[in-house]
């Protein structure tokens, strides 16, 4: 073995060597995996495109997760001595008990549209896959996966005075959001 030599201690330490961030985007079956550059992941879901190695660990598996259950996809975030995975049907109880400012947060959400609470519902019953945050006293109670069928059979058992935020993913990756009178403004 040789081993490096001696370093004197007053030379100046050698640069570090940085990792660009990667997210790998896994659809259906996931064998087909593909590493996708930030211009492709914007197109998918905007919000990724945002995902750097400093990312605070609640806003990336809060993202992340999101995003894998919106794309029907599994995720790999890797970053220098980081590495976290989201699938689509992950059970994800991290925002229970959060407060619905910092859900938003977490999530990378933005202003919504507000509807009346029978529109909302009728709506929302039609999406084919979306993410539903039901929040009571200003704290988020349950997290709905609209694409999973036991998910949607609780989609009923909201309720009424419950302050509910949808949203689901549009052509482009850009996020469509609704809201009923109870959730606060942004």
């Amino acid at each position: 073995m040789t081993d490096d030599p001696p370093r004197d201690p007053r030379d100046p330490q050698p640069p570090r060597f940085q990792v660009q961030p990667t997210l790998t985007v896994a659809f259906h079956p996931p064998q087909y995996v593909q590493a996708l550059p930030v211009t492709a992941l914007a197109r998918l879901d905007a919000r990724l495109a945002h995902l750097h190695a400093r990312t605070p660990d609640d806003a990336l598996h809060a993202t992340l997760r999101d995003a894998a259950r919106l794309l029907g996809a599994h995720l790999t975030f890797r970053a220098a001595g980081r590495t976290v995975h989201a699938h689509p049907w992950q059970a994800d109880t991290a925002l229970i008990g959060v407060g619905v400012r910092r859900a938003a947060h977490l999530l990378h959400l933005r202003g919504a549209t507000r509807h009346d609470p029978a529109a909302f519902r009728a709506a929302v019953s039609r999406w084919p896959a979306g993410t539903l945050l039901v929040a009571r006293r200003g704290v988020i109670c349950a997290q709905l996966n609209l694409a999973c069928d036991l998910d949607r059979l609780s989609l009923d058992e909201v309720p009424c005075g419950a302050a509910v935020y949808a949203h689901r993913l549009r052509p482009g990756g850009q996020l469509e959001a609704w809201r009923t009178p109870g959730w606060p403004d942004p």
